[in-house]
């Protein structure tokens, strides 16, 4: 390039040339230091985006990483979960057997209470209707009061069939006490009269 220039320096031969020339080279010159600042420009736009481009790369390094502890224990969390919920349904199937159990035991304690109830009314009725058929066979013989000969005996026999079918006490029957009373009076009447005969 010095070659060409020494070359174009030496072919030249007027002062108007040679003002021509530097003008040229002027011109040059400010083109290149335009271009110069141009580069320098573009350059540190270059070096300040790059800057920013390595910044952003750190913080989304920075942010991965985080994401990638956030997704771990998110991941342990759900793991977690999944195994509580594995367990709260284990324990929810056992009581829902053992409820399942206490309902069978319910339902057979329930028949059997009912049956059990049942016996019990069968053996009620058929206890009143023996208590009222014997009622009716010791009042038709006359035995509450056999035996008795004087009055006495008569007033504590009285008294021991009182505490006995007392319609307060629970043998006690109404229809029984009336027949006692009765047959108390027929005999007692009958001992007032043979004291003073």
């Amino acid at each position: 390039m010095n070659n060409d220039f020494d070359k174009e320096l030496n072919n030249i031969s007027s002062p108007e040339e040679l003002e021509q020339l530097k003008h040229s080279l002027f011109m040059e010159n400010v083109r290149l230091t335009s271009e110069k600042s141009q580069l320098q420009s573009d350059y540190e736009e270059i070096y300040r985006r790059r800057r920013e481009l390595i910044s952003e790369k750190h913080q989304l390094d920075h942010e991965r990483k985080q994401l990638t502890l956030e997704i771990s224990k998110l991941k342990e969390q759900v793991e977690y979960e999944r195994k509580r919920l594995k367990d709260d349904e284990k324990l929810f199937d056992k009581k829902q057997k053992v409820i399942d159990r206490a309902y069978e035991l319910l339902d057979k304690d329930k028949k059997n209470i009912s049956e059990e109830y049942e016996k019990v009314e069968r053996l009620k009725s058929d206890l009143r209707r023996m208590r009222a058929q014997a009622s009716k066979e010791v009042y038709a013989t006359g035995l509450f009061f056999r035996g008795v000969n004087n009055m006495v005996a008569l007033k504590k026999r009285y008294k021991d069939l009182l505490k006995i079918y007392h319609p307060d006490n629970i043998c006690g029957d109404n229809e029984i006490l009336l027949k006692i009373n009765k047959e108390y009076e027929e005999l007692r009447s009958k001992l007032d009269i043979s004291k003073y005969s």
